[in-house]
């Protein structure tokens, strides 16, 4: 397969992705579990025998671990967790995020008996999935057949479009706004974090560890 047809191969996979996903979350809204089963296969299954068939190989030796990256890692997303949470406390007489908590809870049908549970799930295995799709294949991989500053733009506005075409009923629309702009500022830090090793571990402990400290806040207001 050349190059080009890669390059649109993994374009076309990263935005039926969303497009399929985010119909589930919004349009058919399954129970948490069916639609956690659907991402894994269409984020992570899909994509795999995807790149499989184009002979694109995602895995190498760039993937290795040693003791003092896991250290960094940890430590990384130790800061990221403590500082979402300051501003958290700075800014919780600003913003209601009481109400906010409510209208996701209710959107994603989460409640406090099953609150464990979604919360180790969109820790450690959502972010794990959503690095996968925007980062390894739409910004790594992607980079590989063409211009690195499209991979960038490409991955980090997928990644804010995806998030909020889930949340856009739930927020008024300056907050809509400000969310896909600080999204994809997120996505394209993400992208920082990654490039230098081609892998995914720096943007997952960071997305990982920010889940954490949203879903502390969460359940300071669930009920």
């Amino acid at each position: 397969m050349s190059e080009k047809k890669k390059k649109y191969g993994i374009i076309i996979l990263v935005i039926a992705s969303c497009i399929f996903m985010s119909f589930v979350e919004t349009v058919i809204e399954p129970i948490y579990i069916v639609k956690s089963a659907l991402k894994i296969v269409v984020f992570l299954f899909f994509p795999l025998l995807s790149m499989k068939k184009a002979d694109i190989k995602i895995f190498d030796s760039s993937f290795k671990l040693n003791i003092k990256i896991i250290r960094n890692l940890i430590l990384l997303g130790l800061l990221v967790y403590f500082l979402i949470i300051g501003i958290y406390f700075i800014t919780k007489n600003i913003f209601d995020y009481s109400s906010l908590v409510s209208s996701l809870s209710d959107d994603q049908k989460v409640e406090s008996k099953n609150f464990i549970g979604v919360a180790m799930y969109i820790s450690f295995g959502n972010s794990f999935l959503e690095e996968f799709l925007f980062r390894l294949i739409s910004f790594i991989e992607l980079s590989k057949y063409t211009k690195r500053k499209i991979s960038y733009i490409f991955s980090s506005i997928m990644f804010a479009v995806y998030h909020v075409s889930m949340i856009g009923v739930s927020f008024p629309l300056p907050l809509l706004f400000l969310s896909l702009v600080g999204l994809t500022a997120g996505g394209l830090i993400f992208n920082y974090a990654d490039e230098k090793h081609s892998n995914i571990y720096n943007s997952w402990i960071i997305h990982m560890f920010a889940d954490f400290a949203i879903m502390t806040i969460w359940c300071m207001h669930i009920s």
